[in-house]
């Protein structure tokens, strides 16, 4: 079976081959062997079964827990087999027990610890990538408690954006309802009311009765053309193109565009500080850090720089050429190279960042959500002057 594998050379050249093999699993071994790093193996026929095992996730607050279980029992001094057959029949979360299962039962056959959780599709990119540098170095203990730090980080600034999304969501979803409401269900109330009355209406009142009647009659219709829509943009954004225009906009949004690009930035350095630290060479560090960057623009800027820095050039030079990255993290990367300390500097630039993003985020949505309000109070204010203003109409007439 033919198989495309990726992989790092001890000089740091990350090289794309076609090999020849019994299963990935074997090919990473002989790569090993040869004192390379593996970074991906995948079959030539690649079958959509093997994309959806892909596709699947395990809990980040499990992974965790099962990460800080496993490195007390090997500080403790178990084996790693040992350490697994503790941990696999405690683990809540089926999936992820499924998977260490299975990773235990590779590492009884005799294979590494990374090249078994590899195996899985499941984990991250950089946790197999740090826990092989961590075989490599002898240091799985250090390697293990850092890449937990990284996550706990990582999860606590997902959490707390999270969190200060749901008031606005709230707001959203309310208001849509409450104008659903209105135009389903009140405005054809009142069209009756001035049928009845044949009485002249003012030119905002026909409008919202017209649109009102319009959307009661075409429901049947206008329900499965949104669903559809829906569907259909879910697709096209899953579309390589798709997912290309969603991510440029990110970056480019105006507001929003700049906190998605400290926030990719903040992820990025952080993810490559962990890799560095773990004894990770600089290039095959850019190349795990791509794959896991999430973002195609930033992944093909960091394809770009990583052609550079084979060529000797700075990373901090490479990067700014492809003009997807911030002064102020540049400039601090500079500074990481000049001083031998680029794990630590990128650490800070990742810890700036998430700051910057939580003040600017937390200023955002404050201005957001009495914008919301704001826009539901002159909405509903709209709607009643307009529905009762023939109402106060006749009662004048009727005095006069």
């Amino acid at each position: 079976m033919e198989f495309t594998v990726k992989y790092a050379k001890p000089s740091g050249e990350v090289v794309t081959s076609t090999v020849v093999g019994q299963n990935p699993d074997e090919v990473r071994h002989r790569l090993q062997e040869q004192g390379f790093l593996p970074i991906a193996v995948r079959s030539r026929s690649w079958s959509f079964s093997l994309r959806r095992k892909r596709r699947q996730t395990v809990k980040a607050d499990d992974f965790i827990l099962f990460n800080q279980q496993f490195v007390a029992l090997i500080r403790a001094g178990l084996p790693i087999l040992k350490s697994l057959d503790l941990l696999k029949d405690r683990i809540s979360n089926p999936l992820l027990q499924k998977h260490i299962s299975d990773v235990r039962e590779r590492v009884f056959s005799g294979a590494l610890l990374s090249e078994a959780l590899r195996a899985q599709s499941v984990f991250p990119t950089v946790y197999v990538a740090s826990i092989y540098a961590g075989e490599r170095s002898g240091n799985l203990v250090e390697v293990i408690n850092r890449y937990v730090q990284y996550e706990k980080t990582i999860l606590t600034v997902r959490k707390k954006f999270l969190n200060s999304l749901i008031y606005p969501a709230f707001l959203v979803v309310l208001a849509i309802v409450m104008i659903g409401i209105i135009l389903t269900y009140v405005i054809p109330r009142f069209g009756e009311l001035y049928r009845d009355l044949n009485t002249p209406l003012p030119v905002t009142t026909r409008i919202l009765i017209a649109t009102s009647e319009t959307i009661q009659a075409n429901l049947v219709l206008i329900l499965p053309a949104l669903i559809g829509g829906i569907i259909a943009i879910r697709l096209w954004f899953g579309s390589s193109r798709g997912r290309r225009h969603l991510d440029q906009f990110k970056l480019k949004a105006p507001i929003v565009g700049n906190l998605w690009t400290m926030f990719s930035m903040a992820q990025l350095s952080r993810t490559l500080s962990t890799l560095l630290q773990g004894g990770i060479p600089l290039v095959a560090a850019l190349e795990t850090a791509r794959e896991a960057s999430g973002n195609l623009l930033i992944e093909e800027s960091i394809r770009g720089a990583i052609v550079q820095v084979r060529e000797g050039k700075a990373l901090s030079d490479s990067l700014e050429k492809t003009g997807h990255f911030p002064e102020l993290a540049l400039e601090m990367v500079r500074v990481g190279e000049q001083t031998g300390s680029l794990p630590d500097m990128l650490n800070h630039v990742a810890d700036f960042y998430d700051e910057d993003v939580n003040i600017k985020s937390t200023a955002l949505l404050g201005w957001v959500e009495p914008l919301i309000l704001l826009c539901v109070a002159v909405f509903i204010a709209t709607v009643l002057v307009s529905l009762y203003m023939p109402i106060f109409s006749l009662g004048s007439s009727i005095q006069g």
